[in-house]
């Protein structure tokens, strides 16, 4: 167990340092006092084991809205177990402990409403972030709009390009076989006349040939009667 005496300067005397220091004081199970000095100083004595007492010292180097300490003189003795807990040691025509409990609550107050607006000025970034991104998206699905439009264009022509040739294939392949047609109707038509004059030199052919055969026939017969005498 040992004692440690510090001395506080800066501004530390009616802001609720004190009250600060009480709290954090009996959170470590310390023993002693804190007291306000005529010279502008905050004493404090505390007894305890000594990482308790170091942690103490970390703890009440405060700065914030309304403490702000600038030095800590410190130093350490044998403990006399003179405390029972730890208070505040009120000098004669010192205010009230209740208004250092207000100004520990007002500075507590100030601290939120400063994470508060912290809070809403990371907010209002965020957001104006946001806006960034939309606007930025905004512009990307713009263009990819107009680049959408501009391929359903190229498409749309290539599509009538490709039926203007699909016409004209169809046009020349009917074209084609209209003049295979008319070729092969040609053809068969000179076939046809070809095969009839055939036929006709055919059948003179065996008309002279039938006619001299039947001569024939009559002259042989006409022969035959006479030899046998009729």
């Amino acid at each position: 167990m040992q004692r440690l005496t510090a001395y506080i300067s800066g501004k530390v005397q009616k802001t609720g340092y004190r009250a600060r220091v009480i709290t954090i004081a009996q959170n470590l199970g310390l023993k002693g006092y804190v007291q306000n000095l005529d010279n502008g100083l905050v004493r404090v004595v505390a007894e305890g084991e000594t990482a308790n007492l170091e942690e103490l010292l970390k703890a009440i180097d405060i700065k914030n809205a309304l403490i702000n300490v600038t030095d800590i003189r410190k130093e350490y003795s044998p403990a006399t177990c003179d405390f029972d807990s730890f208070f505040k040691a009120v000098s004669g025509g010192e205010t009230d402990q209740r208004i250092d409990v207000a100004a520990h609550l007002l500075t507590k107050l100030i601290t939120v409403n400063e994470k508060i607006l912290d809070v809403i000025t990371a907010t209002h970034e965020e957001l104006k972030e946001t806006h960034e991104e939309l606007k930025e998206t905004h512009e990307e699905l713009k263009e990819t709009h107009e680049e959408l439009r501009e391929e359903i264009k190229g498409t749309r022509e290539e599509i009538r390009g490709s039926r203007e040739d699909n016409r004209s294939s169809r046009d020349a392949i009917v074209g084609e076989i209209k003049a295979s047609s008319d070729s092969l109707a040609g053809e068969v038509r000179e076939s046809r006349d070809a095969i009839v004059g055939e036929i006709g030199e055919l059948r003179v052919d065996l008309k002279g040939s039938i006619e001299d055969r039947l001569t024939r026939i009559e002259s042989d017969v006409s022969q035959i009667k006479e030899k046998v005498g009729l």
